[in-house]
Formats: structure tokens, sequence, C-alpha cells
């Protein structure tokens, strides 16, 4: 314990990765452009590596170092409020360290990161509207709708585009002015739960890469999601057709969350397969880019997704490979 504590009092930790978290904090705010959402995002994994490398308690003292020269930097440059943000990563970061250390499977863990991180992001959108004096989620919607009036405004005064043309962009910015508020709630969630995701498959790579043996969990092309989620989607589907008002509303918000988890699961199932079939990986970038940038190929992989958990088709695979063999 005594050797533990002289760490700290010789200000080892100043000097390496505690220095590095604190700068980790703050260069979403620093760099936008270069360092903007998917790195604030993304800094429960450093958080997470050091409790791990650490242990809880070292790890923890280190943190709360990173963060007191993180805020100290912050006030000088200006950027408190955007570390402030920054700073909510912190929780899940020691979410996915208690699930690694109760043995959480994968699925356990993302239920217990989006309940810690919506938590999280719940309380600092509440205090920061308490201090603006505004609504938040409000102000969101009033933005997005301003938003798109303004740039209809721009494409018809431009005077460049035909008659047609602005009738029809006039008609899906006045359904997308009125489907924004309905889906919002589904579309934050899915914020939530992306989140979640990427920093658990992240920090189980890094995991597999610098800590062999240690990693809590399975490679992300062996993970399944439980069969029985699948009637969530469902009774979503039958909801929307039968229902109105908010309670449509609900249905649509539950089908989108959907299909990102279902999308998750086809992409686990597609890169199981590139493993097996010893894709290159500049084969593997390139179909990367091309599944992103053709929406069909995300439409795919939901489908994917969704009819493994009838098919199964890594277990089917595996069974006609011992069957080969």
């Amino acid at each position: 314990m005594a050797a533990q504590s002289s760490d700290y009092s010789n200000g080892r930790f100043l000097t390496g990765p505690i220095i590095l978290l604190a700068s980790a904090f703050l260069l979403p705010g620093m760099l936008p452009d270069l360092f903007g959402w998917l790195s604030a995002a993304l800094l429960a994994i450093p958080v997470f590596y050091v409790l791990k490398e650490f242990g809880t308690h070292r790890g923890s003292i280190g943190i709360r170092i990173s963060v007191i020269l993180a805020v100290a930097a912050a006030i000088v440059l200006n950027q408190v409020p955007v570390l402030l943000f920054s700073l909510t990563l912190i929780p899940l970061g020691y979410s996915l360290q208690r699930s690694a250390a109760a043995g959480d499977d994968e699925i356990t863990t993302i239920g217990k990161g989006i309940l810690v991180l919506g938590l999280s992001w719940l309380v600092f959108w509440s205090i920061f509207g308490i201090i603006q004096g505004i609504n938040p989620y409000a102000s969101l919607i009033d933005t997005l709708d301003t938003d798109f009036v303004q740039a209809y405004d721009i494409y018809s005064k431009e005077g460049k585009l035909p008659a047609e043309t602005l009738v029809s962009l006039d008609q899906i910015v006045n359904e997308l002015r009125s489907i924004i508020p309905k889906i919002m709630p589904g579309l934050l969630a899915c914020s939530v739960l992306m989140t979640v995701w990427l920093n658990l498959v992240v920090a189980n790579s890094l995991c597999q890469r610098l800590l062999p043996g240690q990693s809590p969990w399975r490679k992300y092309s062996d993970w399944r999601l439980p069969d029985n989620l699948v009637w969530v989607p469902i009774a979503a589907s039958i909801t929307l057709i039968i229902g109105n008002g908010i309670v449509s509303n609900a249905g649509i918000c539950i089908i989108i969350v959907a299909s990102m988890i279902y999308f998750f699961q086809g992409l686990a199932v597609f890169l199981y397969f590139l493993e097996r079939w010893k894709v290159p990986v500049y084969l593997r970038i390139l179909i990367y880019v091309i599944m992103v940038l053709q929406s069909y190929g995300l439409l795919i992989l939901i489908i994917v997704g969704f009819a493994d958990v009838w098919v199964n088709f890594r277990q089917r695979f595996n069974g006609e490979q011992q069957i080969d063999n």
C-alpha cells in the first residue's frame, strides 16, 4: 500500500498515462475538426484501460488527477463546457470495468452501459438546461426545424433549381419537419447505444492486443443477441400498424433502435465470414467503405442480423465445416 501511495507522491503518474488521459479529455475541444464527436464518444476507453491496468483503487486516483489537470487546462484555454461533456464518459468507463470484473457477457455489459451513460447524459443536459434557462430537447428540435427552413430558403432563392424540383424539395422538408420530433427519442437512444457499443468493441480489441489473455469478452465476430429479443421489433411493428399518436411514435422509435441493434449483429456475422475466408486487410477496408457509402449495404446487414436469429449463419457454417472434415 505504501508503494502504491509513493507512486503518486513522487508524481510518476504526472508524466505517464495520466497526462495522456488528461490530454484525451481536452482534445475534442482543442481540435474539434480533427477530434470531434467520435473522439469524445470514445473517452470511456482510456478510463477503462487505466482502471484495468492499474486496478480500481490506483486507477481511480490517477483518473482524478487527470481530471484536475484537464479542468485546469480547460479553464486557461476557455474549453470548460466541452471538457465537462467529455467527462460524462467517465462513468461508462467504470461501468465497463465493473462488468469485466463481474464476468458479464457482452449483452449484459452493453445494457448496463446504456443505463449508466444515459443517466450521465441526462444529468449533464438537465444541469446545462437549468444553467442556460432552456429546455435542451426542445432547443434541439427547434434548431433542426430552423435549419431545414433555412436550407430550403437558400435553394429556393438561388433560382437554379426547376420549379418541379423546388416543389419536391418543399414536400421533403415539410415531411422531415413533421417526422423529426416523432423519431427524435429513438435517434437519441441510438446515439447512447452507438456510443456504448463503440467503446466496448474498441476497448475489447485493445485488450486483446495490449493485454493478451486478459480480454474480458469474446471477439466481436462471435457476439450474438438473445433470440427472444426478436419479438421486440415485431411487437413494435404491430404497434406502428394498429396504433396512433404517441403509441405509433413509440413504435417507430423502437423499430429505429432495433434496426441499429440488428445492424450490429449483421456486422458481427459479416466479420465472422471475412475472418473465416481470410480476406486481406486492404480488401476488407474497401468492403467497409462500400458498405458505408451504399445505404443498401447497411440495410442488408440489418436483414442478415435479423435473419441470424433463425438461421444462425455462424453455427450452420461450423456444422457444415465439421461434416466436410
